[in-house]
């Protein structure tokens, strides 16, 4: 018995240790590919960047608006570029000052990396933003030419508004003006269809050509001349229109007026005579008590 089991345990033992060389391999090839897939990963993983510690060379108390740097474009983006000119923080160029002129594209005028040389428009102290600007400043002389422009441009508003007042006073006496109302106006302007007179101070009048003349085919100039001094009256009130004329016109109301006191004058001489004799109204029949004459029935 002894040697059969002695013959059987080189056999045990040889599967044993087969078993043991497969579990060994088996532990080896796994371990390799975890290996493998952990070197796989880090490579994949991107290396963390440190950027450079930025040198600040222009201190935020030294910044003011027209100071001049030299400096270089970091990043550009569709509607400006920021540039790095020393300071903590970088600054904007706005598209629409990356030159004089118009710019479609900022790419037209600048790229990353080139150095450019700007000037501080505006600081935003709250929000830490600076706005700058590629165009140069203008020189003395354009100084005081835009100068000259903006007074210039200060008076022709400063008179406008003058005008305005002094139309809107104007307006107002316009207003109290009655037709009927003779002046003396001095003629200002002549027109081939007739003068405008001044008859007060601000406030002109036109007399047309066919109120200078009742006679056909006349001419302004047969009547008056600039500087003239010419009687008129009004004729009528439009607005801020008033209409002249030179002719004389006989006042129709004035007339009626002058002879409705004429009759009532007369009538009341007559009433005081037939008193003074005794007669009275009631003496005589009045209209309505006529006999009527009868109708004949058909």
């Amino acid at each position: 018995m002894m040697s059969a089991m002695a013959s059987v345990a080189p056999v045990a033992q040889t599967r044993f240790s087969a078993k043991s060389r497969k579990v060994v391999a088996r532990r080896t090839v796994v371990a390799r590919a975890v290996a493998e897939t952990e070197a796989e990963t880090k490579a994949e993983k991107p290396k963390r960047k440190f950027s450079p510690k930025k040198n600040v060379t222009v201190q935020d108390a030294d910044i003011a608006v027209g100071n001049k740097y030299e400096g270089k474009v970091k990043r550009v983006q569709e509607y400006g570029c920021f540039v790095d000119f020393g300071a903590k923080n970088d600054g904007l160029v706005h598209i629409s000052e990356l030159k004089n002129g118009f710019v479609e594209n900022v790419t037209d005028v600048v790229a990353a990396d080139q150095d450019v040389t700007v000037w501080i428009k505006s600081i935003d102290s709250e929000k830490g933003r600076i706005s700058l600007t590629m165009k140069p400043p203008p020189t003395a002389e354009e100084l005081v030419e835009y100068q000259a422009k903006e007074e210039e441009r200060e008076a022709k508003f400063a008179a406008r508004k003058a005008q305005q007042a002094a139309a809107k006073a104007n307006a107002e006496k316009v207003k109290a003006i009655k037709p009927g109302t003779a002046f003396d106006g001095e003629v200002k302007s002549v027109q081939p269809f007739g003068a405008f007179v001044e008859i007060m101070e601000g406030i002109e009048g036109l007399v047309h050509v066919s109120e200078m003349s009742d006679d056909y085919n006349v001419e302004v100039s047969e009547f008056c001349k600039v500087g003239d001094t010419v009687a008129v009256k009004v004729m009528g009130v439009d607005g801020a229109k008033v209409k002249l004329t030179m002719k004389d016109k006989v006042d129709i109301s004035a007339v009626v007026e002058e002879a409705l006191q004429e009759v009532e004058a007369g009538a009341g001489t007559m009433e005081y005579a037939f008193k003074s004799k005794g007669i009275t109204s009631a003496q005589f029949p009045a209209g309505n008590d006529k006999e009527k004459p009868a109708v004949k029935k058909a």
